[in-house]
């Protein structure tokens, strides 16, 4: 099928991958000339630390730079980091970030500290703490390409470990983890979208 659209999204799920769920939750955004591209991050598949992964990715922001896309990076969980990362790889190719429902620095919840966050896959906190470094190296225009979105409560990502300063950073009406991931990616999608082909 011949694609009428330059603008490419690719999605980065989060430490449960659900490459097939992500296909499905964002299949409706070509309605909107958006062509949206699953990246398996392997979260769980230890593969010499964070770098691999992050290689393996930029191979497809490169494939799709050279057909001259509009190439967009959604993350969403322990996908955020990577997406920051991403882009602070590839600055040039890359016209927004979405941070959603991921954390983006270390810092503990109460209940749950970053080393228990992170213990199921060392390539996830490895991703943290250089995406938590790399924050503070952004420019104001780096910061105005960086939506970041957050519920009302959520029990899994500290609320202070999302925002971005500098960026746009929303509240979005929800609660739980997994519930508000998939309200931004199918009901809320809109602010996606607009955030994209603004």
């Amino acid at each position: 099928m011949k694609m009428t659209s330059s603008n490419h999204v690719i999605i980065i799920p989060g430490l449960g991958n659900g490459v097939v769920k992500h296909v499905w939750a964002t299949n409706s955004w070509k309605k909107f000339g958006i062509i949206p591209h699953v990246f398996d991050a392997k979260w769980k598949v230890e593969e010499n630390g964070f770098q691999p992964k992050l290689e393996r990715a930029l191979k497809l922001v490169d494939l799709l730079a050279s057909k001259n896309s509009k190439i967009s990076i959604v993350g969403n969980s322990a996908g955020s980091s990577f997406a920051l990362n991403l882009y602070g790889e590839q600055k040039k190719q890359i016209s927004h970030i979405i941070i959603n429902c991921g954390r983006v620095r270390d810092r503990d919840w109460p209940w749950m500290s970053f080393n228990q966050a992170t213990k199921s896959s060392p390539s996830f906190r490895e991703s943290v703490l250089r995406a938590q470094k790399l924050e503070k190296t952004l420019t104001k225009h780096d910061r105005q390409k960086i939506l970041t979105l957050r519920p009302w409560l959520d029990e899994t990502v500290p609320y202070f470990t999302v925002p971005i300063e500098g960026a746009r950073n929303e509240i979005v009406p929800s609660i739980e983890h997994v519930v508000s991931i998939a309200l931004n990616m199918i009901i809320y999608k809109k602010r996606i979208i607009d955030f994209i082909l603004k």
